[in-house]
């Protein structure tokens, strides 16, 4: 899903010119600025901020991606941060019973949640694989420790190292969790390949890659707030977008058709008949069940069937939408629930950068 976004997001940005529009207003900006020796006193630094900021942050920014994606990605090295607690207190005083016990029980409470659905076996072949990936991608200077231990005790072959770890862990095996949990301890903690993993990954993370971030976040964080506030001085009279991160976010539009391409149309809705035109039991997206094919043979919608008999079981709008926003109820101008928003189509993914509502469509289930 997230690689095909991305796809789709580049197409859409290269499509919309948006590199363009933005290099014109920033130059247009700048040369207002420029204009006026105060403005340029108190706004003069915008781009050499964000050039500097971005210029360091690209450096660890790849490393960053694979900490996140790939380390943290392995679902043994999440299991270990939920024990950290446990570790740094018998660390700090093993003795403290009370605190003791109380770290047992939320790694407990966290085990519990943990293997209701976990699969050993797959999260070893994908540990070794990002974790392999990663030694190959990123610059040996940003990667985290335990890179160290593959190469020298198991000559970097990370599927031996996976072995190895997974086979003896109490972060992969339910059993050897519980009888670490019943007695716990500092050197069975330390000496766990699981624990080390997680610890070097944090450590990583924490020392290196998150304070050169921040730092280097410092530099961007001014240089947009500068930015903005000279956006806002030029142009007085503007609607500018606020930023709806972190809020209850509302968007209005209009059902309606598009034209992704030249002598392409798509319409506004789509209907039982389309899921047997498409049905393809040789592809797990395109299978229908044979009941759910037998039920739309007979066309028996009953008050669902719209005037013309059909069912209606999608519809597409000029909506705005961005990842989180799928299972969002879609009102008519009523107030009324008509559908559940659910997914963008192809154009829609540059919608975060650059929003076109002759382009882009909101894609909702009809619940009529």
């Amino acid at each position: 899903n997230y690689w095909k976004y991305f796809i789709g997001q580049q197409r859409g940005l290269k499509r919309l010119r948006v590199f363009d529009k933005k290099k014109k207003q920033e130059d247009e900006l700048m040369a207002w600025v420029k204009a006026d020796a105060t403005r340029t006193q108190k706004y003069g630094d915008i781009v050499s901020l964000l050039e500097q900021g971005y210029t360091e942050r690209s450096k660890f920014e790849k490393s960053a991606t694979y900490m996140q994606e790939a380390a943290f990605g392995s679902e043994m090295v999440v299991m270990g941060f939920r024990l950290f607690g446990l570790l740094n207190q018998l660390r700090t005083d093993a003795k403290d019973s009370e605190k003791i016990a109380a770290q047992v029980a939320r790694a407990q409470a966290a085990a519990d949640e943990f293997w209701k659905d976990y699969d050993p076996a797959t999260d070893q072949e994908v540990t070794a694989a990002m974790f392999r990936m990663m030694h190959e991608d990123v610059e040996r200077d940003l990667q985290p420790s335990v890179m160290n231990t593959i190469e020298k005790k198991f000559k970097g072959d990370f599927d031996a190292w996976a072995a190895k770890l997974f086979s003896t862990s109490m972060l992969t095996d339910r059993t050897r969790l519980e009888a670490f949990l019943a007695k716990p301890n500092l050197k069975t903690m330390e000496k766990d390949l699981g624990i080390q993993t997680m610890e070097s990954c944090l450590s990583h993370y924490r020392g290196i890659l998150g304070p050169a971030l921040d730092l280097a976040g410092k530099d961007i964080d001014k240089g947009y707030r500068l930015m903005v506030a000279a956006m806002r001085e030029k142009d007085p009279n503007k609607s500018w977008y606020p930023n709806a991160n972190s809020t209850m976010r509302l968007t209005y539009g209009t059902v309606g058709s598009y034209v992704p391409a030249d002598a392409m149309f798509y319409a506004h809705i789509t209907t039982a008949d389309g899921i047997l035109e498409k049905e393809d039991n040789t592809n797990d997206e395109f299978i229908v069940p044979a009941r759910q094919h037998e039920l739309l043979k007979a066309r028996n919608y009953g008050r669902y069937a719209d005037e013309n008999g059909e069912l209606i079981v999608g519809f597409i709008s000029n909506n705005d939408i961005t990842g989180g926003n799928s299972g969002s109820g879609v009102f008519n101008g009523n107030g009324e629930l008509i559908g559940i928003a659910f997914d963008g189509n192809w154009e829609a993914m540059s919608g975060d950068i650059a929003f076109e509502p002759e382009l882009q469509r909101t894609i909702s289930v009809d619940i009529r």
